[in-house]
């Protein structure tokens, strides 16, 4: 019994020497990865929407100034870490590696004397240039700092292994605030176009696919827009395989086209056409992708997907919030229909009808915010524009509850619409034509009027924000829209007659959050 308890007794000794010394390990690597954590977050913060040299180099202090502060090094001079970043930034790339006894895969910016810590190399960099996540590297508004330290090992030591490597690190993003969301026309499932050519002015962002009618003469393209930004293709992820939940057996493959053809100069004086799926933008490599997402894309990883020659994002972006206020007033009551004319002309209020629609616009409408409450019957109808109005000048249509606007358009009649402005100079006010509650399926669905072989045409300037609803466009009608299209599906059936367009336009659009975060 003595010799097998002492073999045992080696045996258990041994297991505790290890387990300690995993212990300590795993400490050393916790309290690192926090630390790189927490100098990645201080050093992303100072990078603004369009980060300059100057902001780049405040980022690396920042990230310097912390590390500093857990692992404290000599000499460390008066300005310190301004000179080190000083010394790490050429030409809109940032990289400062300090060495304390150990050396990085680069050179050392600076050698040091590591103050009572254990020997190390730590590289701060921004852009990132040696993320995990290769997309990340070369993002202006994000910021990797990596170390790798030296610890002494325990009882390991009894076998020979007297030092263990703990390595950590961390890219954090920062999404200034008041960035636009980057998108002409945002769809949350689908685009679908009708039998003419479609030309989107900007980004377009589609969940799963994009269907052209590829019988006729149509085509979708993200064309540049008016400043000489390249319009790019997004798409959620997976495309390839159908095989996962939502998109299992729903009879959809990725774009509808064998490919996108990228770096196409698609206008409307030459559009897309035999089913077609272009862009104007000439996608590269992931970071290609991410650079064509101004302001960074809040968490979502984003790729270039090969196979189908578009841009990925996964997990889906989320349109931001609606811009406050805009002005949304609260009314005392509620009108139907004609109970809101004044002098000839209906007049803002909140409009709710027990029967038909809420508001039929048969007359001119004064500048304000129309509130319309969904109807039990109207078949999505709440509003109705038949044409005999064509101008709407500071209309701004609020849907609650899933109302719906109908649009009959008779063949070349245009209807001309520009949403309200109370001059308060708020982030909302003068932005929405259309927007909601974002409750349940808000609707606007434009019909043919007849009477001759042109479109009927429904202009806007400014953003239609139906995140939960649908666009729907039947035959020999349009959209055009001078702003921006935030909805759950865009199908556009018009025809073989003019198809709906619209041009990005960033001064109008509601921004994005801000929002600075680990995302490695």
């Amino acid at each position: 019994m003595i010799p097998l308890l002492a073999v045992f007794a080696v045996v258990l000794v041994g297991c505790m020497a290890l387990a300690t010394d995993l212990s300590i390990t795993t400490h050393y690597k916790r309290q690192l990865q926090n630390v790189t954590d927490a100098a990645a977050l201080a050093g992303a913060r100072a990078l603004p929407s369009s980060p300059a040299s100057s902001d780049q180099q405040q980022a690396v202090v920042n990230a310097l100034d912390v590390m500093h502060n857990s692992y404290g090094w000599t000499p460390s001079p008066v300005n310190w870490a301004s000179t080190l970043a000083g010394q790490g930034c050429d030409d809109g790339q940032c990289s400062v590696t300090v060495c304390a006894g150990l050396t990085g895969t680069r050179s050392c910016t600076v050698n040091v004397t590591a103050a009572g810590a254990s020997p190390f190399v730590l590289m701060i960099n921004t852009p990132p240039l040696g993320a995990s996540v290769s997309s990340y590297n070369g993002d202006a508004h994000r910021v990797e700092v990596t170390m790798r330290q030296q610890s002494r090992a325990f009882f390991a030591g009894i076998f020979g292994q007297s030092n263990n490597t703990d390595a950590a690190e961390s890219v954090a993003l920062h999404v200034p605030p008041g960035q636009p969301f980057p998108f002409a026309l945002y769809s949350r499932t689908y685009v679908q176009d009708g039998n003419q050519a479609e030309v989107i002015q900007g980004n377009i962002y589609a969940d799963r696919y994009i269907a052209p009618q590829s019988n006729g003469h149509a085509g979708v393209c993200a064309a540049t827009q008016s400043d000489g930004t390249r319009g790019f293709i997004f798409l959620g992820y997976p495309q390839q395989g159908d095989g996962s939940p939502p998109y299992a057996n729903d009879g959809q493959s990725t774009t509808h086209a064998p490919t996108v053809s990228d770096g196409v100069a698609c206008s409307t004086a030459n559009p897309p056409s035999g089913g077609s799926v272009e862009m104007s933008g000439s996608p590269a490599t992931s970071a290609d992708c991410v650079a064509a997402f101004p302001g960074g894309s809040t968490g979502t990883t984003i790729t270039y997907d090969h196979t189908d020659g578009v841009c990925e994002m996964n997990p889906p972006p989320s349109p931001p919030a609606v811009a406050p206020p805009p002005n949304l007033p609260t009314y005392a009551s509620t009108v139907c229909g004609a109970a809101g004319l004044v002098s000839g002309a209906y007049q803002p209020h909140e409009y709710a009808c027990s029967t038909g629609a809420a508001l039929t616009v048969d007359h001119p409408l004064g500048a304000g915010i129309y509130e319309i409450d969904a109807g039990a019957a109207t078949g999505g109808c709440d509003v109705i524009m038949d044409g005999s109005v064509t101008t709407l000048s500071g209309v701004t249509f609020y849907l609650k509850g899933g109302a719906g606007i109908c649009i009959t358009l008779p063949s070349g009649v245009t209807i001309s619409q520009t949403p309200y402005n109370a001059g308060t100079g708020d982030p909302g006010d003068g932005r929405y034509v259309v927007l909601s509650d974002n409750v349940a399926a808000p609707s606007i669905t434009l019909n043919s009027g007849g009477g001759g072989s042109s479109s009927g045409i429904w202009s806007v300037t400014g953003v239609l924000w139906l995140p939960t609803g649908s666009v729907t466009c039947n035959n020999k009608t349009a959209i055009e829209d001078q702003g921006q299209v935030i909805v759950n599906s865009w199908n556009d059936q018009g025809g073989n007659h003019q198809n709906s367009s619209v041009s990005y336009n960033s001064s109008l659009t509601p921004s994005q959050a801000e929002s600075l975060q680990l995302t490695e």
